[in-house]
C-alpha cells in the first residue's frame, strides 16, 4: 500500500505554490442562467448561450438543462463553439426532462477550464428529424478568479 498525492497536493508539498488558485479551492460558485423559446427551431441549429462568455480560466463545476417536449426524435448536445458535445453528447429530448451533469454529462468535462483570451461560447446544438417548439432552460455553475 502506498500514499499518493493529487496534482495540487504535490505542488504544495514541493513548495512550488503558496496558495491554491481560487478556481480550484475555496472559489465562490456562481450560477449563470439562460432560456430559449424554440418556435419551429430547425434541426441543425446552434443556440448561443448567455449575454457574455464565462471569464477566462473559469472552471465549470455543474450544469442543468430543463426542456419541454421538443418533438419526436429531437436531440440536443451541449458544449462550446469549439466542441459541440464537450459537456453532453447527443441526447434524446422528445419528451420533457431535466438533464444534468451527474446523469447526462461527459465525465471528462468536470472542471472544464474556459480558454484564456476570448474564451469559448457555450452552445446547444440541435439535431433530429423535424423542427422543435418548446422552452429550453440552462443553468451553469462555475468558479473563477474574478
Amino acid at each position: 500500500m502506498a500514499t499518493v498525492y493529487g496534482v495540487n497536493r504535490t505542488l504544495k508539498r514541493a513548495a512550488q505554490i503558496n496558495t491554491i488558485e481560487p478556481e480550484v479551492m475555496s472559489g465562490k460558485v456562481r450560477w449563470i442562467y439562460e432560456s430559449y423559446e424554440a418556435a419551429s427551431l430547425a434541426t441543425g441549429s446552434v443556440i448561443e448561450l448567455f449575454g457574455q462568455n464565462l471569464p477566462a480560466e473559469a472552471r465549470i463545476v455543474d450544469w442543468i438543462i430543463d426542456h419541454d417536449t421538443l418533438s419526436g426524435d429531437y436531440h440536443l448536445e451541449f458544449g462550446t463553439n469549439e466542441d459541440a458535445d464537450e459537456f453532453m453528447a447527443k441526447t434524446d429530448c422528445s419528451s420533457a426532462d431535466k438533464k444534468n451533469f451527474t446523469d447526462d454529462g461527459v465525465a471528462a468535462s468536470l472542471g472544464f477550464e474556459i480558454a484564456s483570451g476570448d474564451g469559448q461560447t457555450l452552445v446547444i446544438t440541435t439535431s433530429g428529424a423535424s423542427s422543435a417548439t418548446g422552452t429550453i432552460k440552462v443553468a451553469v455553475a462555475f468558479v473563477s478568479k474574478a
